[in-house]
């Protein structure tokens, strides 16, 4: 059984943009071959990718620091490691913690600068600091030894994706959807480990991509193949919806479907389209879309869940099982009181009524949330 202690060393079998020219922002659809690999997943589940560092962000720390054949101890694998592959495999390059920052202040000549962050007063600033400062960045104010940054380096931790097809559809397979971070801080362009792993630097076919699965235990289908279903899946929130229907597909569920997707812009950021539409011209799916930038006013899913209220209290009414993955801290929340809203107009139900009503729903499995 393969475990974050133990991950399946895949490949990426194929590449490619979601996004199209002119589109704000990048995604892309990436396929994983694990062929071969007993691997078991079902729909709802997501995987766990271990990611490498930027091999230039690590020869720009080692020149820095002025060494390259040192072995350091890593304490969470209890091994002796070479210090190059500690920097591209465990250690998390991007930001560090205040006891890193305490120890770069000991070995730091012109201490006054920066002690400052490290008054009880100061806690918000030295958070807001260190957010902001790669550690490459940190050690640019003081070079500390290497075995002292093995031992106070944050840990570069796996990091989660919505699988996003069936394995009855692809079976040695697993589909993602990959939203790209990148943006400017401190006059510089970050990009997220992640994203930035998967989108440029593995090679397809070559560079390992470490991954095992993390099971879902709730966020899945229902035993009843009849049942309906509502999905509200704004940008790479999607990707477990595809999954879905696809798995609906296979094992011929005659349950309705209806989609609420959001993105920028329709002509470049409408993931999947081909997809949706073939599905929806089959009879198959209902999809509503909300582009936030295609309007002078902005509009997002929780606003289409609303002009489409009286359809959607009425498939509620009738078993639907409602399901939400994407954001969570403002899209989630948005939605949900959406819903409320919908239910004390539609139900005519009080606040609390209605406050209830979505408890029993989650309490019943019937709302079901996949966020982060």
């Amino acid at each position: 059984m393969y475990s974050r202690a133990s991950p399946f060393s895949s490949r990426i079998k194929s590449r490619h943009p979601l996004t199209k020219p002119g589109s704000t922002k990048k995604a892309f659809h990436i396929v994983v071959d694990i062929y071969g690999a007993h691997l078991p997943f079902k729909v709802g589940d997501s995987i766990g990718i271990a990611p490498s560092n930027d091999p230039e962000e690590v020869e720009k720390i080692l020149s820095l620091l002025k060494v390259q054949e040192e072995t350091v101890f890593d304490s969470r694998g209890q091994i002796e490691i070479p210090f190059r592959d500690f920097l591209l495999y465990k250690a998390n390059l991007a930001r560090a913690n205040s006891s890193f920052f305490k120890l770069l202040l000991e070995n730091e000549a012109p201490r006054h600068s920066f002690a400052h962050f490290l008054e009880p007063e100061n806690k918000k600033q030295l958070h807001e600091f260190l957010q902001s400062h790669s550690v490459l960045e940190l050690l640019a104010i003081a070079p500390l030894p290497p075995a002292e940054i093995a031992r106070t380096a944050m840990p570069l931790l796996p990091r989660f994706y919505s699988i996003a097809n069936s394995p009855k559809m692809f079976p040695g397979e697993i589909h993602l959807t990959v939203g790209y971070v990148e943006y400017q801080q401190n006059g510089k362009v970050r990009r997220g480990i992640g994203s930035h792993f998967l989108c440029d630097l593995a090679i397809p076919g070559i560079t390992p991509v470490p991954l095992y699965v993390q099971p879902s235990h709730h966020f899945t289908l229902p035993e009843d193949k009849d049942a309906p279903l509502i999905f509200v899946g704004p940008g790479t929130g999607i990707a477990p919806f595809r999954a879905f229907l696809q798995e609906r597909l296979t094992t011929q569920a005659r349950g309705r479907n209806w989609l609420f997707f959001g993105e920028r812009n329709r002509a470049t950021d409408f993931y999947y389209e081909d997809f949706w539409t073939e599905l929806a011209a089959q009879g198959r799916l209902r999809f509503t879309t909300a582009f936030s930038r295609d309007s002078a006013e902005k509009t997002y899913v929780q606003h289409k869940m609303y002009e489409e209220r009286k359809s959607l209290w009425e498939w509620l009414q009738e078993g639907a099982y409602f399901y939400v993955c994407g954001d969570a801290e403002e899209m989630a929340k948005d939605v949900e009181g959406m819903l409320q809203k919908i239910a004390r107009e539609e139900g005519r139900l009080s606040d609390e009524d209605a406050r209830l009503y979505i408890k029993k729903l989650k309490t019943d499995k019937r709302y079901l949330v996949d966020v982060y």
